[in-house]
């Protein structure tokens, strides 16, 4: 069987002569003019190589980078640059890229490094390096994306805000057989809710106003890959039996469409509500919850794994100070101890976004316990119940005891506040109006 590889250049001469090399060398291959065509293509023919020019408009190279990153992280991306733009190339490099080559492109280098690229991705075991932490819960939950990651069972990850969700169904893609194949994620709480079902069915020219062309949806998108439907929950209940006959029969009817269409695809839903509460409550139908939930992941809060937080908040570290161009910081023990104190209701995001702006300020060698907010160097400054479980303790209600912490700490000065917490002013006002909070 030929191996595939999509190149995407702007310059049609070189375009053909890359085409015609890697065909006569037993390649199959499909071309594209700029990244936007490149990406369409990579979405419906799943290359196993990309070659990417970096210099294209209207989109870059480095977009494709990042579409590939997000959507096909197995797949290896080779970049071509002009002489003078190695140093961009370098950066490709460190955001994921596989290699690079300058041009004039020597044709017997690019076999080899495509050839090094495939013998790689065949024998890349299946990489988890993404979930850090090394307690009993997490080596359990890396056993389980294995094992979940074997089967076309669909899946349910739950677990409160910020707890690793999306990355947990990330790595059941890379694990699984799909791992080449698309990875489409939907969040079915963003999308407004007379464009979900366009969103997840696609619909046909002219089946309603607006409808100016055919459009795809994610389930024809995630043809032969992973749909992940993020905050589940949200979906409309009016829109659950379409879904329901979509995950049973695997078919889909776009809107405006006569026909079925036939898809081969693994589900992963994931939510932070409680889905048997809502069905008790008649705000979810029972039968599409038991057979998203074939098997269920729980992702466990991070005060319930404290031994993880000094390695996470390592791992956030070398991160950001990659990101931001600095020498690799050290953090003291007296800052770790702090960090390892605190209740963390906003869960690994809420540690990351703490650590990012650790990094950002400190200005020596040394992350210490004063570059920390003063909402964690509190110890206990939230306190939760020892035997509270995850879907036992309302998230909103976490939310409000974590605003209002921070804005006493600060005597209610918003703009102090915001930065304690990690978000930025407009956000914390945005929270402040939903939950009705004034001083």
């Amino acid at each position: 069987m030929k191996h595939k590889v999509l190149i995407i250049e702007d310059e049609t001469r070189l375009l053909r002569i890359l085409e015609m090399v890697l065909t006569d060398n037993g390649y199959q291959v499909k071309t594209a003019n700029d990244g936007r065509q490149g990406i369409d293509i990579w979405t419906q023919w799943n290359p196993e190589v990309v070659v990417t020019d970096l210099k294209m408009r209207p989109v870059d190279g480095m977009e494709v980078l990042n579409f590939g990153r997000l959507n096909f992280s197995q797949i290896p991306l080779i970049i071509l640059t002009a002489f003078g733009s190695v140093e961009t190339a370098v950066i490709a490099m460190k955001t994921g890229a596989f290699d690079f080559l300058s041009k004039p492109v020597d044709h017997k280098q690019l076999l080899e490094i495509i050839d090094q690229a495939l013998a790689v991705n065949k024998n890349e075991p299946a990489s988890l390096e993404e979930l850090i932490g090394s307690s009993k819960k997490m080596e359990q939950i890396k056993k389980d994306i294995l094992l979940f990651a074997s089967t076309d069972s669909s899946v349910l990850i739950i677990g409160e805000s910020g707890t690793g969700k999306e990355i947990a169904a990330r790595s059941i893609h890379k694990a699984s057989e799909r791992k080449n194949c698309p990875f489409v994620k939907v969040n079915c709480a963003a999308i407004p809710r007379e464009l979900i079902e366009s969103e997840l069915f696609g619909h046909k020219k002219g089946s309603f106003t607006g409808a100016l062309q055919d459009r795809k949806g994610a389930f024809m998108l995630a043809d032969k890959g992973i749909l992940f439907l993020d905050e589940i929950g949200d979906l409309p209940i009016e829109l659950q039996p379409k879904l329901l006959h979509a995950v049973e029969e695997k078919t889909i009817t776009p809107i405006g469409a006569s026909s079925a269409i036939p898809v081969s695809i693994k589900i992963l839903s994931a939510t932070n509500l409680n889905l048997e509460t809502m069905v008790n409550e008649s705000k979810f139908r029972a039968d599409l919850y038991y057979r998203l939930n074939t098997v269920c992941l729980n992702m466990p809060a991070l005060r319930d794994k404290p031994t993880d937080i000094s390695e996470l908040a390592l791992f956030f570290t070398k991160k950001f100070c990659l990101e931001f161009k600095k020498p690799v910081l050290k953090i003291t023990d007296n800052a770790l101890q702090a960090l390892e104190s605190y209740s963390w209701p906003g869960n690994i995001r809420e540690l990351k976004n703490v650590i990012e702006r650790a990094v950002l300020t400190c200005d020596k060698e040394t992350i210490t316990r004063d570059n920390l907010p003063e909402i964690v160097k509190r110890k206990g400054i939230h306190p939760l119940p020892q035997n509270t479980k995850n879907h036992g303790l309302d998230m909103a209600t976490q939310e409000q005891t974590l605003l209002l912490a921070a804005l006493e700490q600060c005597g209610w000065n918003q703009s102090n506040a915001a930065k304690e917490l990690g978000i930025t002013r407009s956000a914390l006002r945005y929270r402040l109006q939903k939950y009705g909070i004034k001083k």
